[in-house]
């Protein structure tokens, strides 16, 4: 078991009865991904309040997926992904995948997870915890 920051904060956080609510949450994701087309996702975004919708292009589905994240929040927060590393928890086509980040901006390095059965959920969760622990 990997035991990040982002644990270690939400453990902290329980037992002192703080509550933090995200700057930054997921309205929309579109992941458009194939053999003959270029990976594209589109994002729309809360941040602090207002509607922030962009677009990323990938090498992969993930890819474009951060990619669109990252310039979504780009005028709010320089961030750059140092780490991505994806682990399988259970087996099968429907695994559940929990994706490790670790972020930085700066100066400030954190690690973050995200967890589910479909990998580009759980690297946008991953990178999304990442981004709220890093403008806080």
């Amino acid at each position: 078991m990997r035991v990040t920051d982002a644990d270690l904060q939400a453990i902290t956080e329980t037992v002192l009865g703080i509550s933090k609510k995200a700057k930054v949450t997921l309205e929309e994701l579109t992941v458009v991904a194939g053999n003959r087309v270029t990976p594209t996702a589109s994002v729309k975004l809360i941040v602090d309040g207002k509607d922030v919708v962009e677009a990323g292009i990938g090498t992969g589905p993930v890819d474009a997926a951060i990619n669109a994240l990252k310039k979504a929040i780009a005028n709010t927060q320089d961030v750059g992904l140092e780490e991505y590393h994806v682990d399988s928890i259970t087996g099968g086509t429907d695994a559940l995948v929990e994706v490790f980040v670790k972020m930085r901006s700066d100066g400030k390095v954190i690690t973050a997870r995200g967890a589910r059965t479909d990998i580009i959920m759980a690297s946008v969760e991953a990178v999304l915890e990442g981004i709220n622990r890093l403008i806080e």
